[in-house]
């Protein structure tokens, strides 16, 4: 199996995996939360329990875009579905921009999704506690998987678990400070949920534009580029190239670039440079989808004419 087939399908089997488990950790916190929220009569509890399912939502998206975005061309779909990826990516941003703010807005009115001291106790506080360590430790591993398969869907969704986590933290605090000393310090949980909201809305908007980016086809950073054109010159008939372009589909990147070779060459003979200048670039970047190489004859007056230098 080719390393760039090897690399996506174990990109899409441990994408799947952690995603799964954090759909699975959503639910069962998100119905925990809703159920002792409930039977203690807090609202913050409650909340936060709703919260949590609906990244469900997210989750779902996740799984749709692992499932999608590697299906194969179609007669619709010349060039793949892997831009599906970026869609989703766009999804979740927008929707952590949409809760971020729902999140500052609640810490700046008169509302107040807590009155019933008396019903509050240890049981609350720990459930919420336990909320933040599993959906922090949920935020690290997933983004631990993004990283290591520089997978910017997977990042985005970590960041959607971290806003479930700055939720739980929110109320634990709440929760806490009003079993200990009382409603006074209710002002504490809307300093704390402006403050985290506004650096997740600052998370989720690099997401929602990166996405649009990846969907414009902008150049990735000048240092990707740079590592792919190291590897275009290493046969001894490939003698300089020009116009070449890199645009990022989903969580790869396709290539193509006009590769000058020696002129003497027969076709078939520039025909097997191009494909070993080729597989040189996907052996050693798994994540390049596809190279597309035009290949020209490297005579003096063309290098003049393109104003390239062997």
């Amino acid at each position: 199996m080719p390393d760039s087939n090897r690399h996506q399908q174990q990109q899409q089997q441990q994408g799947q995996k952690v995603t799964l488990w954090g759909l699975f950790i959503n639910l069962t916190i998100g119905i925990a939360k809703i159920i002792i929220g409930w039977t203690c009569g807090t609202k913050a509890l409650l909340a936060d329990g709703v919260h949590s399912l609906l990244d469900l939502i997210s989750d779902f998206a996740v799984l749709l875009a692992f499932k999608f975005s590697f299906e194969p061309e179609d007669e619709n779909h010349h060039y793949g579905h892997h831009k599906f990826t970026s869609l989703v990516q766009l999804f979740i941003g927008m929707l952590l921009i949409v809760f971020a703010s729902g999140l500052v807005l609640s810490a700046f009115t008169d509302v107040n999704i807590q009155t019933d001291q008396q019903a509050l106790g240890a049981l609350p506080f720990i459930v919420a506690l336990i909320s933040l360590a599993v959906k922090e430790a949920l935020f690290w591993w997933t983004r631990a998987v993004a990283k290591k398969q520089k997978s910017d869907l997977l990042m985005a969704n970590a960041w959607h678990h971290r806003s479930d986590s700055v939720s739980s933290l929110a109320v634990a605090v709440t929760l806490l400070f009003i079993w200990l000393a009382g409603p006074d310090w209710l002002m504490l949980d809307d300093i704390l949920t402006a403050v985290l909201a506004s650096y997740l809305i600052f998370e989720a908007g690099k997401i929602v534009w990166k996405s649009c980016s990846d969907l414009m086809d902008t150049a990735p950073r000048q240092e990707i580029i740079d590592d792919l054109r190291e590897h275009i010159l290493t046969n001894d008939h490939a003698i300089a190239y020009h116009q070449f372009r890199v645009r990022k589909v989903g969580d790869f990147y396709d290539v193509d670039f006009h590769l000058q070779v020696t002129a003497d060459l027969t076709i078939q003979q520039g025909h097997d440079v191009s494909g070993a200048v080729k597989q040189a670039l996907l052996d050693a970047h798994p994540e390049v989808l596809n190279v597309f190489v035009h290949i020209e004859p490297a005579t003096a007056d063309h290098l003049v004419e393109r104003g390239i230098h062997s």
